[in-house]
């Protein structure tokens, strides 16, 4: 039984779904891919938009079409398409296995959370649908669970099933669900064996899971992982190719050590290699890319054509960035995970792409920036630069740590005297969304007081204003902060310092006009 009316899946944005994404890794095998400024997007199971409604805001002259089984989260969905006024896209309830030549061909094909989650028939009719539907020059993208590496998950997904069995509303088999995951827990932590502990760090994770993550992903029906060699022989009988996975990073044997690197040269059949990556990286999820088996991607790829490129990171630079030596110099990400960079030239470089983030650079022009920034931190002496700055940098894009575009992008990152919400932020606010997509079609968290700004960012008030009323709320009991002095000079001066974060913040992602 479905029960996506009940418990409706969390609807984000996914930014390796994003047809800029797609469209540069098309770039990158030298395919003729659409523009991602005028394509053509289908999406497969869009629940009520939260995926596809950004792209077609920030993309004016593309379309999009989003099919989803339920009724009630396409409502929804064209309820804010009709608020926001975009007249580039369509929701509409279907059926996947009911859909026809009529609504066209398109330049990418997305189905993210539906693969895994459908009968075998689905899955086959998915295939035949996207051979048909797909553009000769197009990429179709499939998200789905793998085996071996989901049989860890497996096993919780067995046990939570055993434990709500004969339970058929969706609300309190969550419930049962959530008491199991607590009790288990608690029963793992005494144990010392690997197995206890791999099962544990499942569970933890779950605590912090969206209920709709839970439920869909351990409690549905349907839920069938796949070896990556069975997806890939399944979608050429159909007459698709494999191109690659969205995230590259796990395409390539460096980091799996020498043995392992020899065995895989070894290997020239694709779906053969794709199995023992998997195997060697004990991967639980791909995202895999399709084409129609005519096309010819070209896998050698030249690094040299990054020059034509142009560039976006959000890498913070230490404190003191050295620029004088090679050797590791550790970057950060805004969650904190910590990036070593190794290139004095690659460090000038990714530091004056985060003084313009979100804006993306042209590599050449900004090679040349960071050469004079290298040169400029030598003095008068004669700088020796190692100018080999494409490895280092494809590298990053490969672990999704930077994006790569075919044009340059120019954002203003700066908040104005009396910041505004975009009205695609706004209308994610008012509807309660705790996640805003950012202009890189990434969902940014938000807690109480964020939210509380949010809210404020109406055009009309200034920082001082803006400052008054959140210390009025905080006074009031109306806004909780933990850790708050009760000193009202430290108190101003404690809002005032995370307000102006915030905005800065905001206008870093594009969510101020």
């Amino acid at each position: 039984m479905n029960h996506y009316d009940r418990l409706p899946y969390e609807s984000n944005p996914f930014s390796d779904t994003h047809p800029r994404n797609l469209s540069m890794l098309g770039k990158l095998f030298r395919l003729p891919v659409a523009a991602p400024e005028q394509c053509r997007v289908l999406e497969l199971g869009c629940a009520s938009g939260g995926n596809l409604i950004p792209m077609a805001w920030h993309l004016p002259q593309s379309e999009f079409v989003g099919i989803d089984l339920e009724a009630a989260q396409v409502a929804e969905g064209q309820r804010l398409i009709s608020e926001l006024g975009l007249g580039n896209i369509t929701l509409a309830q279907g059926d996947i296995m009911e859909l026809g030549d009529e609504l066209g061909q398109f330049d990418y094909i997305i189905a993210h959370g539906v693969f895994s989650w459908v009968p075998e028939a689905v899955r086959q009719g998915m295939f035949a649908l996207y051979r048909r539907l797909l553009k000769p020059s197009g990429i179709g993208y499939i998200s789905y669970n793998t085996r071996p590496g989901w049989h860890v998950r497996g096993m919780v997904r067995e046990m939570l099933l055993y434990h709500t069995r004969g339970i058929d509303d969706p609300l309190e088999c969550l419930n049962r669900a959530h008491d199991f995951i607590e009790m288990y827990a608690q029963t793992l932590k005494g144990q010392p064996g690997s197995l206890s502990k791999h099962l544990l760090l499942e569970l933890e994770s779950l605590k912090r899971a969206h209920p709709s993550y839970l439920y869909h992903e351990y409690l549905e029906a349907n839920n069938q992982p796949l070896l990556a060699s069975e997806f890939i022989e399944q979608a050429q009988a159909h007459g698709l190719k494999y191109l690659c996975e969205c995230q590259l990073e796990g395409m390539f044997p460096s980091h799996l050590g020498p043995l392992a690197e020899a065995f895989l040269d070894g290997i020239e059949e694709g779906a053969r290699h794709e199995q023992y990556l998997d195997f060697f990286n004990h991967r639980t999820f791909r995202q895999s890319l399709l084409l129609p088996s005519e096309a010819e991607p070209d896998y050698d790829i030249d690094l040299g054509r990054m020059e034509e490129w142009s560039c976006a990171a959000n890498l913070a630079p230490p404190r003191k960035l050295e620029l004088r030596k090679a050797g590791a110099q550790t970057f950060s990400t805004l969650d904190g995970k910590e990036v070593p960079v190794e290139l004095p030239l690659v460090r000038a470089m990714l530091a004056i792409l985060y003084q313009h983030y979100p804006s993306a650079l042209p590599l050449s022009e900004l090679a040349e920036m960071g050469r004079e920034q290298v040169q400029q931190a030598h003095g008068k002496k004669r700088a020796i630069i190692d100018d080999n700055w494409h490895g280092e940098f494809f590298n990053l894009y490969a672990n999704c740590l930077l994006h790569l575009t075919e044009r340059p992008l120019h954002y203003n990152n700066t908040p104005t005297a009396r910041p505004r919400l975009t009205a695609l932020a706004r209308a994610w606010v008012e509807h309660g969304a705790e996640n805003i997509p950012t202009i890189w079609h990434q969902p940014l968290n938000t807690d109480s007081f964020s939210l509380q700004v949010l809210h404020s960012l109406d055009g009309e008030h200034d920082r001082e204003q803006l400052l008054a009323k959140l210390l009025a709320d905080v006074q009031s009991g109306k806004l909780e902060l933990p850790g708050v002095s009760r000193d009202q000079d430290k108190l101003q001066l404690q809002l005032a310092a995370n307000l102006e974060r915030l905005l800065r913040l905001f206008a870093q992602n594009g969510l101020l006009e």
